[in-house]
């Protein structure tokens, strides 16, 4: 599960009394990702998207907004476009309690491990075994460094929910998720540490059909950071190395590894806007 982040441009408007934020923001990437098997086949690859939202502050101290986004890759001469704008969420928020409604992410679908290279060669997949539905209706509440969030498919016949909680104290973080798609209940734990230099993952999620596991390390000095990850599911296990370069404003940077099936690989550049 990769962890977006991206600054934003705002552009502020003033409609009576109602103050509105406009933003657009997002991410691209480009370089190199190669199959390293009995016949190596290498592509020139590149990702854009773009991250869409606006805001209206209430006279009532309620604050309504809305995000959605687009994208498109390439792989070659190869182009898949999303063709429409994705994701879309419409949410309220008052004093720490926010309800959004749209294509949510699922609550018990918590924490994750970073992934190698520039685009991510797939060592984290292995453990995040996923399987946690589609919901529609989320509340989360958020107080200091404590998130607890709940979420629902308002369509199933089989009651799917989700509920989870992220926290973190000093150097150390712990998220951990429940729920229930199909009948079948699902268990997420992800444990953090980060200080200094230093950067380590422990994960595990059951899905109720399998179970994964996984550990993700990291080590920083100065604009360079090295990292390692290793998964395992069902027999099948993953791992990998990877460097990053830190150039100011975008990141070089490369991945080698197995992801459970062949030898990958990745070179390239991502920037945020």
């Amino acid at each position: 599960m990769k962890k977006v982040l991206f600054a934003s441009t705002a552009l502020v408007m003033t409609a009576g009394v109602a103050a509105a934020e406009v933003s657009i923001s997002g991410e691209a990437s480009m370089g190199l990702k190669s199959n390293v098997g009995a016949s190596t086949e290498t592509q020139v690859h590149s990702s854009v998207e773009f991250y869409l939202s606006g805001s209206v502050a209430t006279d009532s101290g309620l604050t309504v907004g809305a995000s959605t986004d687009l994208g498109s890759t390439s792989s070659d001469d190869s182009v898949v476009t999303t063709g429409n704008l994705n994701d879309p969420e419409v949410y309220v928020s008052y004093e720490g309690f926010t309800l959004t409604v749209g294509d949510i992410g699922e609550a018990q679908d918590q924490g994750g491990l970073a992934d190698i290279g520039y685009d991510g060669i797939g060592i984290d997949d292995i453990a995040e075994v996923g399987g946690f539905g589609s919901h529609d209706v989320r509340v989360d509440f958020a107080m200091g460094d404590i998130s607890i969030a709940a979420s629902m498919d308002s369509d199933s016949t089989n009651n799917d929910y989700g509920i989870g909680a992220s926290m973190s104290f000093d150097a150390v973080s712990i998220a951990v998720g429940f729920g229930e798609t199909g009948g079948a209940s699902q268990t997420v734990v992800s444990l953090g540490y980060s200080a200094g230099a230093l950067g380590a993952t422990l994960y595990y999620a059951d899905n109720g059909a399998a179970t994964g596991q996984g550990i993700n390390l990291s080590y920083t000095t100065g604009d360079v950071t090295v990292s390692a990850g290793y998964s395992e599911s069902g027999g099948t296990d993953g791992y990998g190395i990877g460097v990053a370069y830190d150039l100011g404003g975008a990141t070089l940077a490369a991945g080698f590894g197995n992801d459970g099936t062949e030898s990958v690989a990745d070179l390239g550049v991502s920037f945020t806007f």
